[in-house]
Order: structure tokens, then sequence, then C-alpha cells
């Protein structure tokens, strides 16, 4: 990852993305001259800071300086509010990307916990059939996708 290249995308000065994943101006700069690389949190959270540039979310240094947590919130929310899986013409409007943080298998059915922000959990109930179908397991990545009373799991 071409860390300067990112940050210009940002709108960033080097102090200022710093502020976004929690390391010292003087870091950046090595990152971007090749003489450190990033510890493998800030790949993350920079991997999380392209995706958003790639939406189209640039910061401002000033409210980056002001609040680095909201404008990292803001960054998380454009990289991730929309789901990475097409689901073409399906009727659901309410889709909530998140990771699988419990997966309790039955022999028929099994229990699904996705966190869908920090905190912020659902939960579904689906055959054992569905999760070997679609490959999830705890720490990997879903959708929960809400219809009137029940909550449908895709695989992201």
């Amino acid at each position: 990852m071409n860390v300067r290249k990112l940050r210009e995308r940002l709108t960033l000065s080097q102090a200022g993305l710093a502020a976004l994943v929690g390391a010292h101006a003087m870091t950046v700069s090595k990152w971007e001259r090749g003489v450190a690389k990033p510890a493998e949190p800030q790949v993350r959270t920079l991997r999380a800071l392209a995706r958003a540039a790639e939406q189209g979310w640039k910061a401002e240094d000033a409210a980056v300086r002001r609040d680095p947590a909201r404008a990292l919130a803001n960054a998380f929310d454009s990289a991730y509010s929309k789901p990475e899986l097409d689901l073409g013409a399906l009727s659901a409007s309410n889709r909530f990307p998140g990771r699988i943080v419990e997966l309790r298998r039955g022999d028929i059915v099994s229990k699904l916990v996705i966190e869908i922000a920090p905190l912020v959990r659902m939960g579904s109930v689906i055959t054992t059939d569905s999760v070997d179908r679609l490959g999830l397991a705890v720490g990997g990545h879903a959708i929960a996708i809400v219809k009137a009373t029940e909550v449908i799991v895709g695989r992201a």
C-alpha cells in the first residue's frame, strides 16, 4: 500500500493521517519513505481508509485535529455502510454488513450473531446446511438482511 498516495487521496497532512491511525507524524513520514512499515492494526485502519477513499470520502485536517475519533468513525461509515455483496433485485432494503462473533451449530439449526457496529449485534437462527453452504464462521463477514420479522444471512 502506498501510504503517501492514500494520504493525498484523503486530502490529509501527515499529522492528520497520523491522528487517524494512532501514530506520530514522523512515523507516517517513515512509512511514506519506506524506512518503516505500519503495524498490523494500523494496516487494517489504512485499508479501511483506502476503502473510504474509494467511496469518495475525504477528510479535513482541521476536523481530524478537532475530533479524530469522529473523523475515523465517519471514514469507517463511508467504507462499510454499503454491503460488498451485490444482492441484485432482492426486495429487502434493511441490510447490515458485519462480522460473525458467535456461531452455535446444531444438528438442524444454528444460532448466528453478527456484530454490525461496535457493541451492536443481531442474531439469527438459520439451518446448519445454510451455514455450511455459505461458508459462515466466527470472524468471517456476513450481511444480516432484515425482512419483516426474519433475519436472512448472506456471505459477504
